[in-house]
């Protein structure tokens, strides 16, 4: 126990040195706005307020907004089908280490309402952190998750079920040409869906930037359910289609 301690300080002190020589940028007013737009297929295999009770894809949409700073992230969004609304907003504040490395927190609030049998609420709040080069970025977050949902059927008796749980993501990007970027992800979580721990999502996607600010691209995920037991099952694959405008 007391060498473990020993590691534990040893460790703090290590990166509380690093700290005290770091070059840090704490604030940078030079924002970048993007305002995106998305069709979203969704084709679950169990339960999702995208697919109907036929199996039937449901096509839903999304609207969001961005605003960026090299240490300031802020986004707002709307995800909508026929039977749901979908939204969530998410502030990250991370300073700027060396010119590379950003480190620092965000909270995330997600609501989700299906047409006349439930709602959810969703509150994520961790540690975030990205790394920068020439032709690679990697972002990555833990976040403690905690969930809030009422089943109108049981609302009577059950007013909440609530649950605590981990959340996880990570992230890769390579910038493989002039206008061109592939990414690739392993995540507990995506934007607007937040299955407990560990339901893993896998997430590969490639844009074209286009002038004026215009970028257009494709996302294709695979989710699954229960991954770390035997009872693991793929729960559902998506395709998102996708255009930004990104301006100052």
């Amino acid at each position: 126990m007391q060498f473990l301690k020993k590691i534990i300080s040893a460790a703090l002190l290590s990166v509380c040195g690093a700290l005290c020589f770091a070059q840090i940028v704490w604030f940078t007013p030079d924002m970048d706005h993007t305002v995106s737009g998305a069709v979203v297929l969704n084709n679950n295999t169990g339960f999702s307020p995208y697919v109907d009770s036929q199996h039937l894809i449901i096509p839903s949409y999304v609207v969001s907004y961005k605003l960026e700073t090299p240490q300031l992230f802020g986004e707002t969004g709307f995800r909508f089908s026929a039977k749901t609304v979908d939204f969530t907003t998410r502030a990250v504040y991370w300073p700027l280490f060396w010119n590379r490395l950003n480190a620092g927190v965000g909270i995330t609030y997600h609501f989700l309402a299906y047409d006349k049998i439930f709602f959810e609420q969703d509150m994520l709040a961790g540690l975030f952190f990205r790394y920068k080069h020439r032709a690679f970025t990697m972002t990555a977050d833990v976040d403690y998750f905690r969930k809030w949902t009422r089943i109108y059927a049981v609302q009577e008796y059950i007013p909440w079920l609530t649950n605590n749980s981990l959340a996880v993501n990570t992230q890769w990007s390579w910038f493989v040409l002039e206008h061109l970027d592939f990414y690739f992800s392993i995540s507990s979580y995506s934007t607007y869906q937040y299955l407990l721990f560990w339901a893993p999502d896998f997430m590969t996607g490639f844009d074209w930037r286009f002038p004026y600010g215009i970028t257009a691209g494709a996302e294709f995920n695979i989710q699954y359910i229960d991954m770390m037991t035997l009872s693991s099952y793929l729960a559902g694959i998506e395709l998102r289609l996708f255009t930004r405008w990104e301006f100052k």
